[in-house]
């Protein structure tokens, strides 16, 4: 899932094949003019253009749905913004359906294409819904279609992280998603965009009793922003995630988020030093 480890795992086996075999030998049958495009480009110092991606395709010999992978994963890899990183994941994902593909690794980009799957795992062991799955998704709020609520079920059944007995009930196991960095960045990264979206809903959706929304905007050190950092991320797993573990009733499923992120350029020589007390 990324074509620079490729590349670097192409050169490297040539070389182990013959020794003569350069990074001059790769640039004269790509066409460039630098003896060193391909060692930039496998260092992450030069990315490839489309144009570019065309002459790489001619000189590693690869076959049209060769290239086609090749040339989505290049764009996968080099895109910014998660829109674009989606369009190119699920054109790679057409391409890795075939028999003997990862089977999590598609499991992991659907379990997390969803908001409501999570919500739906905890709620098939805490409520006793008997296979009515219309009950199953008016239960989420938002409320979901039964044809989505069952289609999250047998999500979950697939992917290992609940079981049936077939009479109705469910349990959670403790099976988790493995699969590389990069599908699963994509995949939380758009878990992440729709609880955010149904944060900001809550405070409409929701009354002050039923929700709570804090935020704090402050001035720190760089040492301290990612101190706080780590505070956020010990205080869900290490205190919150813990009591609820604990609990013993499943009376409500709960969303909590935490965010930090920077709201200005990260100060420099322009930064003033100690801040008075007193002010």
């Amino acid at each position: 899932m990324n074509y620079r480890d490729f590349l670097r795992d192409y050169y490297a086996e040539k070389k182990e094949q013959h020794s003569f075999y350069s990074y001059r030998l790769f640039s004269q049958k790509a066409g460039f003019k630098s003896p060193n495009f391909l060692k930039l480009v496998v260092e992450g110092q030069r990315n490839l253009s489309k144009e570019s991606v065309f002459k790489f395709c001619r000189a590693l010999g690869l076959k049209k749905k060769e290239s086609d992978y090749f040339e989505n994963l290049v764009f996968f890899n080099q895109s910014k913004s998660l829109e674009e990183k989606n369009a190119y994941l699920t054109r790679l994902m057409r391409h890795r359906a075939r028999p003997g593909a990862k089977k999590i690794e598609k499991g992991e980009f659907a379990y997390y294409s969803e908001w409501y799957h999570p919500v739906v795992r905890e709620l098939a062991v805490a409520l006793d819904f008997k296979d009515d799955f219309r009950k199953l998704g008016q239960a989420v709020v938002p409320a979901i279609s039964a044809a989505d609520a069952e289609k999250s079920v047998r999500l979950l059944l697939d992917l290992g992280f609940v079981k049936t007995d077939g009479q109705g009930a469910y349990w959670k196991t403790s099976a988790s998603l493995t699969t590389g960095a990069m599908v699963r960045s994509v995949a939380i990264a758009n878990y992440h965009k729709a609880m955010l979206q149904l944060a900001s809903d809550s405070i409409e959706r929701f009354g002050s009793g039923e929700r709570d929304v804090e935020s704090l905007t402050v001035s720190v050190s760089e040492e301290t922003y990612r101190l706080m950092m780590k505070k956020a991320q010990d205080f869900l797993v290490k205190e919150l995630l813990p009591m609820a573990e604990a609990d013993k009733k499943s009376e409500r499923v709960a969303q909590i988020n935490v965010q930090i992120f920077p709201l200005s350029q990260r100060l420099g020589a322009d930064a003033k030093g100690d801040r008075d007390d007193n002010a």
